[in-house]
């Protein structure tokens, strides 16, 4: 599976302003057998302060910006006029963003199905890793991880093209830390170097082996997990200081390569939070008054 194909770029528009600002996002499946194949269903996964234009201000406060517009831009399977990318706009209330309770946990969701004619994988929801997982495949810091996620320095003439990236699981910090959101959270730490664009991406564990991306399988166990999704990193500002920022902001600094990671348990959970499941309820109930009797 070419993981950089579960990955696309979401772009936001300010109110007020002509400026646009690029992050990663990701698709995923939740597995339902009342729903026609693939008998699930489908959602974009990024930070909350990409979906929310959170940026620090001069005080290093977190401020919420007013936003116009939100694309999605992805790959097609087939050119059209030379070109294979295509840009969609996120409408509400079908492609509404839904937040967890915890408002230090830096994520997103939005329903989204993607077409038949994208070139698109989603990551279903059995391969995340949840703390049960992690004791069957005895994970620990030192295991190799890969994103892939929005290079905004190229981001591709004729398609949409991601970028990965290789490193490790660093920390698995015992308690809440100072996190994106400017305030205490419970996130991994993986020596991992990114940079502005990449807020939003996912993040594997490879407990076997991988290879330019294609994640390959051995001796049958599972060929990956999700461990979660890349929402900043660590840097040093100029009296030393280690300090948190989001990677979605373009600012001059040192990049110390310690990479903040919230955990793919709490987008689990987040998936099947009261508001999502009852989401679904009412889509199938839909369904079931439609069919001809």
């Amino acid at each position: 599976m070419l993981l950089s194909k579960t990955v696309v770029l979401i772009t936001t528009y300010l109110q007020g302003t002509s400026a646009a600002h690029g992050g990663t996002g990701f698709l995923v499946s939740l597995a339902d057998s009342r729903l026609p194949a693939p008998k699930a269903f489908g959602y974009l996964v990024t930070n909350r302060h990409v979906a929310e234009a959170i940026f620090k201000d001069g005080n290093n406060d977190c401020q919420r910006h007013a936003i116009s517009q939100t694309f999605v831009t992805m790959n097609l399977k087939n050119e059209v006029n030379g070109n294979r990318s295509i840009r969609l706009p996120l409408s509400r209330p079908v492609n509404s963003w839904y937040f967890p309770d915890d408002p230090s946990v830096d994520l997103a969701v939005a329903p989204f199905g993607a077409s038949d004619e994208s070139d698109s994988i989603n990551v279903g929801d059995g391969l995340f890793l949840t703390s049960d997982i992690w004791k069957q495949f005895a994970v620990t810091p030192g295991d190799k991880v890969l994103t892939t996620g929005f290079f905004r320095l190229y981001t591709g003439v004729h398609q949409f093209q991601p970028m990965v990236r290789e490193g490790v699981l660093a920390m698995v910090p015992d308690d809440a830390m100072q996190s994106t959101l400017c305030q205490p959270a419970r996130v991994y730490l993986a020596d991992l170097h990114v940079i502005p664009g990449n807020s939003g991406s996912s993040v594997f564990l490879g407990p076997k082996s991988f290879l330019g991306g294609l994640v390959r399988p051995s001796n049958g166990a599972v060929p990956y997990l999700l461990l979660g999704v890349v929402a900043g990193y660590m840097y040093e500002d100029s009296d030393l200081t280690l300090r948190t920022t989001t990677d979605y902001e373009a600012v001059l600094h040192a990049n110390s390569g310690i990479a903040i990671v919230v955990p793919a348990e709490q987008l689990k959970a987040l998936l099947m939070s009261a508001p999502l499941r009852q989401l679904r309820e009412q889509t199938i109930a839909s369904m079931n008054i439609q069919k001809p009797k």
